[in-house]
């Protein structure tokens, strides 16, 4: 991989010396680094192409809705231009690079701490999605195309397990069997949406708990943050994922399924956020799914963590061999407890 810090050299900042430049641990998809000078951080990205083929129109997505938000006051990501003008830099093999500034005293929380910060995330992602209503057309560009059609991923899941390219079916019999008996949930999203009875909507469509920078002094959020994926997609998108990453008591890669339990004061305290910032959008239909989001959204993540490790963990990186499998199984056990809860 290109040293990123001969990266630095093509963006406004390429005259400032850094002190530091370290590898952010943490995500699935692009390699981060954090790259401190004498006075302020930035955050420095290699952007995955294998997940986001088209970073123009990826990087035309992100600029105009971090300057949306801005126009309205919100304290968002900014992407600094390279010296030639461009909102990506592409090095000699081809890879594309960004560079924002990192946002000061801010803390991430992987694992939720307390019903207010959880209440204060769902707060977030909900006034995130109602202040981009207003968004000026054309419609944002599908970076992913069917990212959360849960029927594309389910056929896509089938294929994984006739193929089997990498021998590795015979280590997930009881979680291909646990998916396949439910396959029907992966009608209910897509068939609401196509019949109108759910609207389309800008929606951050990875709505996780460590998405959100809380504010180390106050505790509220200060900024939603990666927003790879903002596009067209269902409010039931982002509550559900909030649901599968903020009210379970363990991180999604945690190999030991008995750490695994919901919080139900969490759960109470997402509803209550979420319909505190945007109630006033929801439809009727909208309102009557909210109570198994949850549970299909981490049925969803489940089907894409069994179909990468099947295939050979091309999408998601991993540490170990079974990492994917071990979130797979980690997700199907909080579906089961989300069954027992809705």
């Amino acid at each position: 991989m290109t040293d990123p810090s001969t990266i630095l050299a093509y963006f406004t900042i390429g005259k400032t010396t850094p002190t530091q430049i370290s590898p952010i641990i943490g995500g699935h998809i692009n390699k981060s680094f954090l790259v401190l000078t004498e006075t302020e951080g930035f955050v420095l990205q290699r952007i995955n192409e294998s997940v986001f083929p088209d970073v123009s129109k990826l990087m035309e997505n992100f600029c105009r809705v971090t300057g949306h938000l801005r126009a309205k006051g919100f304290i968002t990501l900014e992407s600094l231009q390279t010296v030639h003008g461009k909102d990506f830099h592409l090095d000699t093999q081809g890879h594309a690079w960004r560079l924002c500034r990192r946002l000061e005293n801010t803390l991430m929380a992987s694992i939720p701490a307390t019903s207010q910060q959880v209440k204060n995330a769902a707060k977030a992602y909900g006034y995130f999605t109602r202040s981009l209503e207003d968004l000026p057309k054309p419609r944002l560009h599908e970076i992913i195309p069917g990212f959360h059609d849960t029927r594309k991923r389910m056929d896509e899941f089938l294929l994984a397990v006739e193929a089997n390219p990498r021998n590795r079916i015979q280590n997930a019999t009881a979680e291909i069997e646990f998916i396949i008996e439910r396959r029907e949930w992966c009608e209910i999203i897509p068939r609401a949406m196509a019949d109108g009875v759910i609207p389309e909507r800008i929606v951050h469509n990875d709505a996780k708990l460590d998405n959100v920078l809380f504010d180390i002094q106050t505790g509220e959020v200060a900024s939603v943050i990666d927003l790879d994926t903002v596009m067209p997609g269902s409010i039931l998108h982002d509550f559900g994922d909030l649901i599968r990453s903020a009210a379970s008591s363990a991180r999604e890669d945690e190999p030991d399924i008995s750490k695994i339990a919901i919080n139900k004061h969490f759960i109470d305290a997402i509803t209550n956020g979420f319909l505190e910032s945007c109630g006033a959008i929801i439809t009727q239909g909208e309102r009557e799914l909210l109570p198994v989001a949850g549970k299909l959204i981490t049925y969803e993540q489940a089907i894409r963590f069994l179909t990468d490790y099947i295939l050979g963990d091309h999408y998601y990186k991993t540490h170990h061999p079974n990492q994917n499998l071990d979130r797979a199984r980690n997700q199907l056990r909080l579906v089961e407890l989300l069954e027992e809860n809705t």
